[in-house]
Formats: structure tokens, sequence, C-alpha cells
């Protein structure tokens, strides 16, 4: 077997729940860091987002391109019962508890008033259209959510629409380059149509082909190009003078190199089994935090405690734990199991790339 068919054999690619649990650590230290705290340092975690982006579309652009070679078509109706069992009960338990408790502690403050009013569009997936992030804006990070539900909305039937791979990756190709044009023209589609997502799936359609994997193979897969991956990012990351479009590219870039080939030399460290498991429950971990987060900083006034500083953080993302797991284990996992019978147009359930987060 050769490595391209090594690499379409690959059901699980065990580096990715690590790279999620980098991006949620990153999310919860962007949101629990304050003001005071320096803002290119917190910067390094709103970007943590962005690596989400890059693995779920590498991820979900696979299984949609192996199901089609597999069956012949993409069964779309099947994909959407399979996204929407994944992703719409923790998301809408979680708006519940929001519902219950701004209207509780907050539905006299403009806040509180501004989450009723925004509630139509964190309840249809369309945040990232309508609400715009003025000050304190609860439940706004729901925005990242509901940039993925419509790409997981409308990429299968354009993908579908494609005759072949290689026809994807054309139109693939040209919609970066028009979306890394438009931030030179001062147009920021990145709410819309973010650049990792689109990247991530050029990623996953380019080594869908053998031709394409075999270049992608001999850049991503050489031991430097992680280096130099995460050297990029490292330069990028803190400087607000770098287009953005550079970060997503970078993230995707990233996720080839873990990918591409899994005897990397970064994977036993994100194959590590407490990174396997916050990858794991990262998405009931990404619903949770700011819960958690104003929990513990209750607690701490309660307590006549400093609420800024480190331990806010370790607070937040030991509960954020807590709280995932128990979701994952007793909620998550009863329409994960749903999940996984559902059959394509050919009777078979897919198993070929595990997605079990959005």
């Amino acid at each position: 077997m050769n490595a391209h068919a090594a690499f379409r054999a690959q059901q699980y690619f065990g580096s990715l729940d690590g790279l999620r649990a980098i991006s949620i650590l990153a999310v919860l230290w962007h949101h629990t860091q304050p003001d005071t705290v320096d803002v290119q340092f917190r910067y390094l975690g709103m970007q943590g987002v962005t690596l989400f982006f890059a693995i779920s579309a590498f991820l979900i652009t696979t299984l949609l391109l192996r199901e089609r070679e597999r069956d012949g078509t993409v069964d779309v109706r099947a994909f959407y019962l399979r996204r929407v069992l994944r992703i719409f009960p923790l998301y809408y338990a979680v708006v519940l508890v929001y519902v219950l408790v701004v209207y509780l502690l907050e539905r006299d403050t403009p806040a509180g008033e501004a989450f009723f009013d925004n509630l139509p569009a964190f309840l249809t997936f369309t945040s990232n259209l309508f609400v715009e992030n003025d000050g304190r804006v609860i439940f706004y990070f729901a925005w990242s959510l509901a940039a993925e539900e419509q790409f997981y909305l409308v990429w299968p039937l354009l993908l579908g629409l494609a005759a072949s791979a290689s026809r994807a990756f054309r139109w693939l190709s040209v919609l970066l380059l028009a979306l890394i044009g438009a931030e030179f023209w001062d147009f920021k589609p990145e709410k819309v149509v973010p650049v990792a997502i689109v990247a991530g799936s050029w990623v996953a359609v380019a080594l869908h082909q053998e031709r394409s994997y075999t270049v992608m193979r001999a850049v991503f897969g050489h031991p430097a190009a992680l280096v130099a991956v995460l050297a990029g990012l490292a330069l990028c990351l803190p400087s607000f003078l770098v287009p953005n479009f550079v970060v997503h590219l970078l993230f995707a870039a990233l996720v080839a190199c873990c990918v591409v080939r899994e005897d990397h030399w970064a994977a036993p460290a994100l194959r590590r089994q407490p990174m396997v498991f916050i990858g794991t429950i990262s998405y009931g971990m990404y619903l949770l935090h700011m819960l958690a987060r104003s929990a513990v900083i209750a607690a701490l006034k309660a307590l006549d405690l400093p609420t800024d500083g480190l331990h806010v953080f370790a607070g937040t993302l030991v509960l954020t734990i807590v709280l995932a797991w128990l979701s994952f284990r007793y909620f998550e996992s009863a329409f994960l199991k749903l999940k996984s019978r559902i059959p394509t147009r050919t009777g078979v359930a897919p198993n070929t790339v595990a997605t079990d987060n959005p």
C-alpha cells in the first residue's frame, strides 16, 4: 500500500484531537484574561476559533469526498441529519440555559435586553450575520458556530455539483484567492466565509487526489515544514500588522502537516491522553465555558477575592472540563449513538473519518 492509499484508508487522524485541545484552551485563555493584559497577548487566544475552522472543514470535506467515491454520490439528507444530531441538542440546551439565566439575573440590563433581541439570530444560526460585537454581548461567541453551520448547509450541495474532486479543487482555489483579495480591498468576510474554512476544505481536496497528495506530502510531510509553520504562527499571531488571512492559511497548513502523515514529530505530544480527552469534549467546552467563567467570577466575588488573573483561567478551565465531560457522557453520547446508525443511500453508515466534533 503506497502513502496515498494509506492516507485514504485512514479512519482516524490522531493529531487532530490534540489540535482541538489547543484551540479550546486558547479560546478559554482569550475569554478569561482582563483588559489589563496586553491586547496582543490576548489576541493569541482569539485565533483558537480559526484553528477550529480549519480542522472542521478538513474533516467534513474529507468525509464527503470519501462518501461520494464509495457510494457514487453524497447522501445530503443523511449528512444533514448527522450534523443535526451532533450539534443541535447541546446547542439548544445551552441556549435554553442562557435564556433562563439571563431572564433571572439580567433581564433589565442593557446586555440582557440585547440578548433577547438577538435570540432569533442565535436560534437560527445567523448571529454571524446579524449580531454586532458592540460592547458586552451575551452569547456572542455563537457566531463561529453559525458560520460553521452555514458551511455545513451549503458545502455538500456545492460539492455535489462538482463533477470531480479536481473541479472542486479549482472552485476552492478561486474562492480562496477571492477571499484573500477581498481583505486587501478592506472587505472583511471572515465571519461569513472564514478563509480557514475554505483553506481547510482545499487541503482535504488536495490530499484526496493522488497527484496533488504527492506534492502535498513532499511539502508538508517534511519535518521542517511543521517547524516553519509553527515559526510563522509565532511571528504572525502577536502582530496586528499581518493580514488576518495569513494566520488562517497557516492554520490550514498546520492541519496539513498533521494529517498528511501520521508519524510527524509533534504526534506524540498531540496524542497524549489529556490532549485527546480535551479534544474529544471540546464542543461542550466551547458552548459551556462562558457559563463556567461567570460562575467562577461570581464565586470569587462572593469570597471577596480578585476576579482577574491566572486563577480565573484555571478555575474556568477546571469547571468547564467537568461540565463538558458530564455533558458528553450523559447527554451528547445518546445522540452520537443515533448519529452513528444513520445509513446512507447505500445502507452503510459512514465511518470513514471521525467527526464527532463539529
